[in-house]
């Protein structure tokens, strides 16, 4: 292993121990071996925190030369950004396109014409590669991102709330608008607190909610209004932008205590709603933390994306959007599973995903 990831190791290892990214040491350990990526160059645009390291060490251990862009509308520390060239991280400039494999997230790197393709981390940017003229794997669309996206984002909604000084969740009221992968988190971790919980989402969701979860149609005005105004807090997760224009009682709803909170990285709740009135100014409230997704829930994320980089290299693979191949889950999941602090866990994924 080169010397550079293996400083990343060290510097982790003092944060978390090993049982808590087993995904990606063992990546790191076979990679140091076979180096797949050695002199390709990757452009990495995972939001960046500190177990963000861990995902790059990684692809230095790979052989790759592991750059970020200089200037990115994802968020970022400010302190781990310092990190980076003491660990061998490039910093890429708006006029560097010459990258062989984009890591992207969001979208937000979708202007680039990589080499060999890209790897997209989440739903939102999906859309940006539907006419892709490369191939372009996506994460979000694997089981393994239920991990992070069932489990993971619904344990730093509420950690994020408790950062904030709020507590004592029993028996309040709250109204999580969307019910994909991350509403449902919201809504297990709501359960577990002892919360009244009601789902809104413009497709019926009556019939799969737990028991005691209340549903109201997007649509349906009156409802809607009823619900946000007697919630503690409304929480929207849908993934599209500008998602509630027009859906909310805005005169009554600015008015009243509701907080108001968002996990998705788009304007959810459209113009109509101030910055100012949204918890963390509209942007996910889980990114005002240090660690936004707690690592055992994120590093077998950061695994598979890393691994469809590798994937990149097969021969004549066709242009557009593909699947995660089935056996590098597989592989992911079984070495979490085997090494990592939760197995329990990613049960309750693996059944979230088969639904």
């Amino acid at each position: 292993m080169n010397k550079h990831a293996v400083a990343i190791r060290e510097y982790l290892l003092s944060y978390y121990p090993a049982q808590e990214w087993p995904s990606l040491l063992a990546q790191a350990e076979e990679w140091a071996v076979t180096r797949p990526l050695e002199g390709l160059r990757v452009l990495d645009g995972t939001p960046l925190f500190r177990n963000t390291l861990g995902k790059f060490m990684a692809l230095l251990a790979a052989g790759a030369t592991v750059c970020v862009p200089e200037r990115t509308s994802l968020p970022a520390d400010a302190q781990v950004l310092a990190l980076l060239e003491q660990f061998g991280i490039q910093k890429a400039s708006a006029t560097d396109t010459a990258f062989d494999i984009v890591l992207d997230c969001a979208g937000d790197n979708s202007r680039l014409r990589p080499a060999l393709g890209s790897c997209e981390l989440t739903r939102t940017g999906v859309n940006r590669y539907e006419r892709a003229g490369f191939p372009v794997f996506l994460a979000d669309a694997g089981r393994i991102k239920h991990i992070e996206t069932l489990l993971g984002t619904g344990e730093s909604f509420f950690r994020a709330l408790q950062h904030l000084g709020y507590s004592g969740f029993a028996g309040k009221h709250l109204v999580v608008i969307g019910y994909g992968k991350v509403g449902r988190g919201v809504v297990h971790y709501a359960r577990q607190y002892g919360m009244r919980v009601t789902v809104a989402d413009i497709e019926d969701k009556s019939g799969v909610l737990p028991p005691g979860v209340n549903f109201v149609p997007i649509q349906d005005a009156e409802a809607m209004a009823q619900a946000v105004l007697q919630s503690w807090c409304v929480v929207s997760v849908t993934g599209r932008i500008s998602a509630l224009r027009r859906r909310l009682p805005v005169a009554k709803l600015l008015a009243s205590d509701v907080l108001l909170a968002t996990l998705g990285v788009e304007d959810e709740y459209g113009p109509e709603i101030p910055e100012k009135r949204v918890l963390n100014h509209k942007r996910p409230l889980n990114f005002m933390l240090k660690e936004p997704t707690a690592m055992r829930f994120i590093e077998t994320t950061m695994a598979l994306h890393n691994a469809c980089a590798v994937e990149l290299l097969t021969a004549d693979l066709p242009h557009g959007c593909l699947l995660p191949p089935p056996d590098v889950e597989d592989r992911l999941l079984r070495i979490a599973c085997e090494r990592g602090l939760i197995s329990k866990d990613i049960e309750l994924a693996e059944a979230d995903a088969a639904l």
